[in-house]
């Protein structure tokens, strides 16, 4: 009796360890996905500098900005007087993306403005879809305008790098006078903006400069489902109008395909959008 109450039941035990391991193993994964990010700047020769928070840049509607900042090349001046402005617009998310995103690029040559925005409203209605386009462009030319006054940036032009999930792009954003190109990351497509989107691509004339950069992986194994709602919408009739590119293996925060992610755009910018 005494030998059958200090038996020990292996297999639960295995079983035990096994869940525990796997468990861990996820853990890991998460914790390398999530917090393993280089977050200073290595290159020295970069400047970076902020928007004053006295500049009175007007109220919007739906539309603030809670963060802006320019980053430049002290040793690049010559590339920066030539190459337009890199615009990189988000809400909340990415922000460690951005900021290695930002690095490469200033290094590469370009000036880098990072706007980040609070948008209070979300909605496929095609009125205040205007409002907000409006709202967009107004704030980017007065950020432009104050780092022009001020002799950091001397050329005007920007493309802009969409990093925020809260909008997509349309007609107002790309008649924009100075802006030369339109690159979205991962924009979500969903019941509520395919509206928009059928519309965008509907009344878009042809427009080469509009390009739509999406990972093939949400999180882990699991499918970019906005990757799959949008090749839905776009199809042989709306090549000429927008570009679809996607990145193979990569998850939607682009952890370890950074280096192919900075490519990509820079492949974006001087193979197509600067010899258009």
């Amino acid at each position: 009796m005494l030998n059958e109450f200090f038996q020990v039941n292996w297999v639960l035990v295995d079983a035990i360890i096994i869940v525990f391991l796997f468990l861990l193993l996820i853990s890991v994964r998460i914790f390398k996905s999530t917090h393993r990010w280089r977050l200073k700047f290595s290159n020295e020769a970069l400047e970076y500098l902020s928007l004053p928070k006295s500049y009175d840049i007007g109220t919007g509607h739906f539309i603030f900005i809670k963060q802006c900042n320019l980053t430049r090349n002290s040793s690049r001046y010559k590339d920066y007087q030539e190459n337009p402005l890199i615009m990189i617009v988000r809400t909340k998310l990415k922000t460690h993306l951005t900021k290695i995103i930002t690095e490469g690029l200033s290094s590469y040559g370009f000036n880098i403005i990072n706007l980040k925005l609070k948008i209070k409203f979300k909605s496929p209605n095609n009125d205040k879809n205007g409002v907000l386009e409006g709202e967009i462009n107004s704030l980017i030319s007065l950020v432009i305008s104050y780092f022009n006054l001020e002799g950091l940036i001397p050329n005007p032009r920007y493309i802009l790098l969409n990093c925020s999930k809260s909008f997509v792009p349309h007609k107002k954003i790309l008649s924009a006078p100075n802006e030369i190109g339109h690159i979205l990351v991962n924009p979500r497509i969903n019941k509520l903006n395919n509206v928009n989107l059928k519309e965008t691509f509907h009344n878009l004339p042809q427009h080469p400069h509009l390009f739509y950069i999406f990972s093939t992986r949400n999180f882990f194994f699991l499918k970019n489902l906005d990757l799959k709602h949008f090749i839905y919408e776009f199809d042989e009739n709306n090549k000429d109008k927008a570009n679809l590119i996607t990145l193979e293996k990569s998850t939607k925060r682009f952890k370890y395909y950074e280096t192919i992610f900075l490519g990509t755009i820079i492949d974006i910018i001087e193979n197509k959008l600067l010899r258009s």
